[in-house]
């Protein structure tokens, strides 16, 4: 995991000041390797002890222990200076479309056909979109989906919240699948008895484990550091448009079947 990523992951909990930090590191990452935690303090005009709880919320014991993963993130880049970025975009197309070949959804389709109503939640910029393409698909479909705010906290949340029930589904699409605002949002929803399906980047991440049925696209980021917000996406909107075509032909041979 990039330090970006690190970030984005426990951005909830930053501070002002802990985002300071983090601008300064993003800005400055060939000279951190080599910056004493005093002398990081110094330049962004705060203290050391600062320094250290901005580390730890992190995941690391201290500056020392992020500044060395780093170190070790820029080393690594030395080896990858030709990773082809292109070819990527291919690979990951080509395993989600494994993904999709093998994969079996009838036992989600038939929760879906059975729903009474349908929400999505989106973690983010890209994953808005995302909804809103599923949203359309499955308006098209005559199987209508609304939208629930990203956030456990807010009116719209809570009511929609009070209104769940067994009967039906919540759509949450996240990139990585892990932040602790994430978190809040499932510990919320565990609470209701409504179906929780994932879409998530092809890896074992806390939302893929928490929902009742999973969906995968291969998703990679660039390991150079200075293209930390490279990272592929299009595999998103491949899998979402063969979900809802699949369903498509789900109801179309259940129709057949009661013929």
């Amino acid at each position: 995991m990039g330090f970006v990523d690190l970030v984005n992951q426990n951005y909830i909990d930053l501070n002002e000041t802990d985002k300071g930090f983090s601008n300064y590191i993003l800005d400055h990452l060939d000279q951190i390797p080599s910056i004493s935690t005093n002398d990081f303090a110094k330049v962004c005009h705060s203290s050391k002890s600062a320094v250290i709880r901005y580390a730890q919320k992190l995941g690391f014991t201290g500056f020392g222990e992020l500044r060395n993963y780093i170190k070790w993130q820029a080393d690594e880049g030395k080896y990858t200076q030709n990773f082809d970025l292109k070819k990527q975009i291919f690979n990951d197309i080509q395993n989600t479309l494994d993904y999709i070949y093998k994969a079996d959804w009838n036992e989600l389709y038939e929760v879906i056909y059975s729903s009474k109503h349908i929400y999505t939640i989106s973690t983010g910029v890209t994953q808005q979109s995302q909804a809103a393409e599923l949203e359309r698909l499955f308006l098209l479909i005559n199987k209508p989906v609304q939208t629930i705010p990203p956030s456990a906290h807010t009116s719209e949340f809570r009511r929609i919240l009070e209104r769940l029930t067994e009967d039906d589904v919540v759509i949450v699409l996240s990139l990585s699948g892990e932040n602790r605002h994430l978190e809040r949002i499932l510990d919320a929803l565990s609470v209701r008895s409504a179906t929780l399906i994932s879409i998530t980047s092809l890896q074992s991440n806390v939302l893929s484990g928490r929902a009742d049925y999973r969906l995968y696209a291969s998703s990679s980021r660039s390991p150079l550091p200075q293209d930390w917000w490279l990272q592929t996406v299009s595999t998103f909107f491949i899998l979402i448009e063969s979900f809802a075509f699949g369903y498509v032909n789900y109801v179309r041979q259940k129709k057949v079947d009661k013929e």
